[in-house]
């Protein structure tokens, strides 16, 4: 029998690398952030809602991604309900704190256990409002395992004394990620992501912070001229040894701060993928804590006038480093989600439609 020719064999497409770009500019965002603080300033605080969608507007339209920016929707309104109702809880609660103690710890515990739902409902509402290529994000609605992993695991933490907070963070994680999604697409924290990798993290900044503080702020502490100056009677040893050491430890805290929090960041990010899609996250953690700083002291040298310059370079170099792994066209697969989020209806609406900033 004739034997027949093979099939030539289908060559698998390698995945499209897009980097993500900010095309905001310093002078632009002052001017909206300017206009922004004297608003709210004016009004008490009651544009604050108003502002933060002139400045996610702003932000968010800047982003860009394979050509196409991500858009920000919410209504001022429905945030500033969700700020009405939280400052309501919290001066009903300092009120009754001094009047009616025990009803104070009565409140007091309703909005702890209330705090799971408060974060589901503010994802929701965050996701709700950003799109990219008119294609808007998900959350979906996970009471029951945000208590689980808010109260449950946090009971964990208090227990042991903090030592299952790298457990806890890595649970809260993989929470949001996992019921997070563009259209249809779920995002996943993939599996090559766990829970020994969080505690890495938190034990590298430990012990480096130990080893800086011993290496340099003890030595720093037993410096200065011991005893008092006799004209002015102060002890310059005393006030040396008290300045510098709270100094060092501010300054250590920062930038342990700064560098475990990017080191956790870049770990989510690196694990996400958006269905078929994975992210990919090229953050220095070096650089990025240095830019951190930098911000820190520029913005306090210069009373707060240089935060929108801070937020403008943080935001820049954070997206320049960031891409993702792409298969096959990135206009097709949104034009394909919007269909099918249109032929699905819109089932994200709700009548409790508030933002709690949480």
């Amino acid at each position: 029998m004739e034997q027949l020719p093979a099939a030539p064999a289908v060559p698998v497409q390698s995945p499209a690398l897009e980097t993500m770009s900010f095309t905001g500019k310093s002078g632009e965002y002052f001017r909206i952030w300017i206009v922004n603080l004297c608003l709210t300033v004016i009004t008490l605080g009651i544009y604050s809602p108003w502002a933060k969608v002139r400045r996610n507007k702003y932000l968010y339209r800047h982003s860009h991604l394979a050509g196409a920016s991500f858009d920000y929707h919410a209504d001022p309104v429905a945030i500033l309900k969700g700020r009405l109702i939280a400052v309501s809880m919290l001066g009903l609660y300092l009120v009754t704190s001094t009047v009616l103690p025990a009803v104070s710890l009565l409140i007091g515990l309703v909005i702890v256990l209330a705090v799971p739902w408060l974060l589901v409902r503010s994802r929701m509402f965050a996701m709700r409002n950003t799109s990219y290529r008119n294609v808007r994000f998900r959350f979906k609605p996970i009471y029951r395992e945000a208590y689980k992993v808010i109260i449950g695991q946090m009971l964990l933490v208090i227990i042991t004394f903090g030592l299952f907070y790298p457990r806890f963070r890595y649970a809260r994680s993989r929470l949001i990620v996992d019921n997070t999604a563009y259209g249809t697409l779920d995002l996943k924290l993939g599996d090559q992501v766990d829970a020994s990798e969080f505690y890495g993290i938190y034990l590298a900044a430990g012990l480096l912070f130990l080893a800086v503080f011993l290496l340099a702020g003890v030595p720093l502490m037993t410096l200065g001229s011991g005893g008092a100056d006799p004209d002015t009677g102060v002890d310059s040893s005393f006030v040396w040894r008290a300045f510098v050491p709270t100094a060092v430890l501010v300054v250590l805290y920062l930038l342990t701060y700064y560098g475990l929090e990017a080191a956790v960041m870049r770990l989510i990010l690196r694990g996400t993928s958006v269905g078929d899609h994975q992210l990919r996250c090229d953050w220095s953690l070096v650089k990025l804590t240095w830019v951190q700083a930098t911000n820190l002291v520029a913005i306090a040298a210069s009373l707060g006038l240089l935060i929108p310059w801070a937020t403008i370079r943080l935001q820049d170099y954070k997206l320049s480093k960031l891409r993702v792994a792409v298969q096959g066209d990135l206009g097709a697969i949104a034009a394909a989600e919007a269909e099918e989020v249109s032929a699905l209806g819109d089932e994200i609406g709700d009548a409790f439609d508030y933002d709690f900033g949480l």
